[in-house]
């Protein structure tokens, strides 16, 4: 039975190249900020860079595949990966 929210969260970590996951997480920050990304079905060169709001929950629907290190704003340590919907 799908339970239709987040079950995974795991942090974002940049500070070595960028975060990839093929199979696809939705994105949040604790602070706010700008970041570069692919949605799930989009070629690397496809890339959105958007300002995205401080969030305790993951609010924005539209599923990333990849998170740019180069162009992405909040710390490292403030993305977060949301897996599970």
């Amino acid at each position: 039975m799908q339970m239709g929210n987040i079950i995974r969260v795991e942090p974002v970590d940049l500070s070595e190249g960028d975060y990839t996951d093929e199979n696809g997480f939705f994105i949040r920050s604790g602070s706010g900020g700008t970041i570069k990304y692919c949605p799930m079905n989009n070629a690397d060169n496809e890339y959105i860079i958007k300002e995205i709001e401080a969030s305790a929950i993951f609010d924005d629907p539209e599923i990333c595949r990849k998170v740019f290190a180069d162009a992405t704003s909040p710390a490292a340590g403030d993305l977060f990966a949301g897996y599970g919907v």
